[in-house]
Protein backbone atom coordinates (compact mmCIF):
# COMPACT_ATOMS: atom_id res chain seq x y z
CA UNK A 1 0.00 0.00 0.00
CA UNK A 2 1.38 3.41 -0.97
CA UNK A 3 1.91 5.77 1.95
CA UNK A 4 -0.06 9.05 1.78
CA UNK A 5 3.18 11.07 1.83
CA UNK A 6 4.41 9.28 -1.32
CA UNK A 7 1.29 9.88 -3.40
CA UNK A 8 1.14 12.48 -6.09
CA UNK A 9 0.09 15.90 -4.75
CA UNK A 10 -2.97 16.04 -7.02
CA UNK A 11 -4.15 12.68 -5.60
CA UNK A 12 -3.65 13.88 -2.05
CA UNK A 13 -5.59 17.07 -2.81
CA UNK A 14 -8.41 15.07 -4.37
CA UNK A 15 -8.50 12.80 -1.32
CA UNK A 16 -8.72 15.84 0.99
CA UNK A 17 -11.54 17.33 -1.08
CA UNK A 18 -13.42 14.02 -1.02
CA UNK A 19 -12.84 13.67 2.72
CA UNK A 20 -14.25 17.15 3.37
CA UNK A 21 -17.21 16.38 1.13
CA UNK A 22 -17.89 13.16 3.08
CA UNK A 23 -17.76 15.09 6.38
CA UNK A 24 -20.45 17.48 5.15
CA UNK A 25 -22.49 14.52 3.85
CA UNK A 26 -22.22 12.85 7.27
CA UNK A 27 -23.32 16.06 8.98
CA UNK A 28 -26.32 16.32 6.66
CA UNK A 29 -27.34 12.74 7.48
CA UNK A 30 -26.82 13.37 11.22
CA UNK A 31 -29.30 16.27 11.11
CA UNK A 32 -31.80 14.32 9.00
CA UNK A 33 -31.09 15.89 5.61
CA UNK A 34 -29.56 14.82 2.35
CA UNK A 35 -26.41 16.63 1.32
CA UNK A 36 -28.43 18.31 -1.46
CA UNK A 37 -31.06 19.53 1.02
CA UNK A 38 -28.32 20.88 3.30
CA UNK A 39 -26.80 22.75 0.36
CA UNK A 40 -30.17 24.25 -0.61
CA UNK A 41 -30.94 25.21 2.99
CA UNK A 42 -27.53 26.87 3.21
CA UNK A 43 -28.14 28.91 0.07
CA UNK A 44 -31.54 30.07 1.34
CA UNK A 45 -29.98 30.90 4.72
CA UNK A 46 -27.13 32.87 3.10
CA UNK A 47 -29.41 34.81 0.71
CA UNK A 48 -32.38 36.03 2.74
CA UNK A 49 -33.15 39.03 0.50
CA UNK A 50 -33.09 37.71 -3.07
CA UNK A 51 -33.24 33.92 -3.00
CA UNK A 52 -34.99 32.33 -5.96
CA UNK A 53 -34.99 28.78 -7.28
CA UNK A 54 -32.90 30.08 -10.16
CA UNK A 55 -30.25 31.39 -7.74
CA UNK A 56 -30.27 28.08 -5.88
CA UNK A 57 -29.76 26.19 -9.17
CA UNK A 58 -26.90 28.51 -10.17
CA UNK A 59 -25.10 28.30 -6.84
CA UNK A 60 -25.62 24.58 -6.27
CA UNK A 61 -25.39 23.34 -9.87
CA UNK A 62 -28.46 21.18 -9.13
CA UNK A 63 -31.20 20.71 -11.71
CA UNK A 64 -34.42 22.72 -11.52
CA UNK A 65 -36.29 19.49 -10.81
CA UNK A 66 -34.06 18.61 -7.85
CA UNK A 67 -34.28 22.09 -6.37
CA UNK A 68 -38.04 22.16 -6.86
CA UNK A 69 -38.41 18.81 -5.10
CA UNK A 70 -36.34 20.03 -2.12
CA UNK A 71 -38.26 23.32 -1.94
CA UNK A 72 -41.55 21.38 -1.97
CA UNK A 73 -40.29 19.27 0.94
CA UNK A 74 -39.32 22.41 2.87
CA UNK A 75 -42.75 23.88 2.07
CA UNK A 76 -44.46 20.74 3.36
CA UNK A 77 -42.57 21.05 6.65
CA UNK A 78 -43.34 24.77 6.88
CA UNK A 79 -39.69 25.83 6.64
CA UNK A 80 -40.04 28.10 3.59
CA UNK A 81 -42.56 30.40 1.98
CA UNK A 82 -42.76 31.31 -1.69
CA UNK A 83 -43.44 34.99 -2.28
CA UNK A 84 -44.19 36.58 -5.66
CA UNK A 85 -41.39 38.99 -6.55
CA UNK A 86 -42.41 42.57 -7.26
CA UNK A 87 -39.76 42.97 -9.95
CA UNK A 88 -40.51 39.71 -11.78
CA UNK A 89 -43.86 38.04 -11.18
CA UNK A 90 -42.73 34.91 -13.04
CA UNK A 91 -40.25 34.12 -10.26
CA UNK A 92 -40.93 33.54 -6.61
CA UNK A 93 -38.63 34.46 -3.79
CA UNK A 94 -37.84 31.62 -1.40
CA UNK A 95 -37.98 32.88 2.19
CA UNK A 96 -37.42 31.04 5.41
CA UNK A 97 -40.54 30.99 7.58
CA UNK A 98 -40.17 31.75 11.27
CA UNK A 99 -39.84 28.04 12.08
CA UNK A 100 -37.58 27.62 9.04
CA UNK A 101 -35.28 30.39 10.24
CA UNK A 102 -34.98 28.68 13.62
CA UNK A 103 -34.38 25.34 11.93
CA UNK A 104 -31.76 26.76 9.56
CA UNK A 105 -30.01 28.57 12.40
CA UNK A 106 -29.67 25.30 14.31
CA UNK A 107 -28.34 23.43 11.28
CA UNK A 108 -26.62 25.90 8.96
CA UNK A 109 -25.84 28.61 11.51
CA UNK A 110 -24.05 26.15 13.78
CA UNK A 111 -22.17 24.72 10.82
CA UNK A 112 -21.02 28.25 9.89
CA UNK A 113 -19.85 28.75 13.48
CA UNK A 114 -17.84 25.52 13.30
CA UNK A 115 -16.21 26.62 10.04
CA UNK A 116 -15.41 30.04 11.54
CA UNK A 117 -13.94 28.42 14.67
CA UNK A 118 -11.72 26.18 12.55
CA UNK A 119 -10.53 29.17 10.50
CA UNK A 120 -9.64 31.01 13.73
CA UNK A 121 -7.29 28.16 14.63
CA UNK A 122 -5.01 28.90 11.72
CA UNK A 123 -2.93 32.04 11.29
CA UNK A 124 -3.92 34.94 9.06
CA UNK A 125 -1.10 34.00 6.70
CA UNK A 126 -2.25 30.37 6.50
CA UNK A 127 -5.83 31.46 5.89
CA UNK A 128 -4.78 33.81 3.10
CA UNK A 129 -2.50 31.16 1.57
CA UNK A 130 -5.32 28.60 1.67
CA UNK A 131 -7.64 31.00 -0.16
CA UNK A 132 -5.02 32.03 -2.72
CA UNK A 133 -4.05 28.42 -3.45
CA UNK A 134 -7.70 27.38 -3.73
CA UNK A 135 -8.32 30.24 -6.20
CA UNK A 136 -5.28 29.27 -8.29
CA UNK A 137 -6.35 25.62 -8.30
CA UNK A 138 -9.96 26.49 -9.17
CA UNK A 139 -8.91 28.73 -12.05
CA UNK A 140 -6.54 26.07 -13.39
CA UNK A 141 -9.20 23.34 -13.23
CA UNK A 142 -11.78 25.67 -14.84
CA UNK A 143 -9.44 26.45 -17.74
CA UNK A 144 -8.36 22.85 -18.28
CA UNK A 145 -11.92 21.49 -18.16
CA UNK A 146 -13.02 24.11 -20.67
CA UNK A 147 -10.10 23.15 -22.92
CA UNK A 148 -10.81 19.44 -22.49
CA UNK A 149 -14.54 19.82 -23.15
CA UNK A 150 -13.79 21.88 -26.24
CA UNK A 151 -11.47 19.20 -27.63
CA UNK A 152 -13.67 16.17 -27.05
CA UNK A 153 -15.80 14.95 -29.92
CA UNK A 154 -18.19 12.03 -30.27
CA UNK A 155 -15.54 9.72 -31.74
CA UNK A 156 -13.21 10.25 -28.80
CA UNK A 157 -15.86 9.35 -26.20
CA UNK A 158 -17.33 6.50 -28.20
CA UNK A 159 -20.65 7.68 -29.53
CA UNK A 160 -23.49 10.07 -28.99
CA UNK A 161 -23.69 12.24 -25.93
CA UNK A 162 -26.16 11.11 -23.32
CA UNK A 163 -28.31 13.75 -21.66
CA UNK A 164 -29.02 12.47 -18.15
CA UNK A 165 -31.26 15.38 -17.17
Amino acid sequence: MVQLENRMPENRLSEKYQSLSRLFDEYARAVGLTSMSLTVLGIIYDNPEECTQKLICEQSQFTKQSVNMIIKSFLKHGYVELVEMKTDRRNKQVNLSESGAEYAEKIVGRLCEVEADVMKKITDEQREALIVYAEIYEEGIRNEIARLAGNINKKEIGGDRIDTR
